[in-house]
């Protein structure tokens, strides 16, 4: 007996994936922009570890191992009292540390009114001279740069140069323009 319908053969349409693969490719655009945006910018800086129970001893330093760094509210530098142009500020922080040497103190007081931009200027600049001595010294010491010393070599620069920096701190004051 001969069958009278013929079974037909059925096709699965295919699906259309174009618009999958669009969307895809642009969220993977979309997060690989997104994800490169993030860029960190701030000072460097170790701070030291939290206190429960804070401690807080005077120190007398000697005037003459003072180094007074004040940005005013209209954003001028002056170093104890007396106005100082940014490009003479780095070689007068490092005249100061390499004449005073370990006994040096660098003191910050930077107004709140005063922008941001000056104070980070004036923290790249401290940062470098603390480098330039850093580096002088252990050329003196050592017979090489900083960058190249051993990490044994280096903390015994460290010793012999130390970073001295203290900053007045407002507490009543908002932070200035940015």
């Amino acid at each position: 007996m001969k069958r009278m319908f013929r079974r037909r053969i059925r096709q699965v349409p295919g699906l259309n994936t174009t618009s999958t693969a669009d969307i895809s490719f642009m969220l993977l655009i979309f997060f690989l922009v997104a994800s490169s945006m993030d860029v960190d910018k701030g000072i460097a800086r170790q701070l030291p570890p939290a206190d429960t129970k804070p401690e807080q001893k005077e120190a007398e330093v000697d005037r003459q191992d003072l180094l007074l760094l004040t940005i005013t509210a209209d954003n001028r530098l002056l170093a104890d009292g007396e106005p100082l142009s940014p490009g003479q500020a780095g070689g007068r922080i490092e005249r100061f540390i390499e004449e005073r040497g370990a006994a040096h103190l660098i003191q910050v007081d930077a107004d709140p009114a005063a922008a941001y931009d000056v104070y980070f200027q004036l923290q790249n600049t401290l940062a470098i001279a603390y480098r330039h001595w850093r580096d002088a010294m252990s050329r003196r010491k050592f017979g090489r740069g900083y960058g190249r010393l051993t990490p044994v070599e280096r903390d015994r620069i460290r010793e012999l140069c130390p970073q001295r920096i203290s900053e007045t701190y407002h507490a009543a004051a908002k932070g200035g323009p940015q």
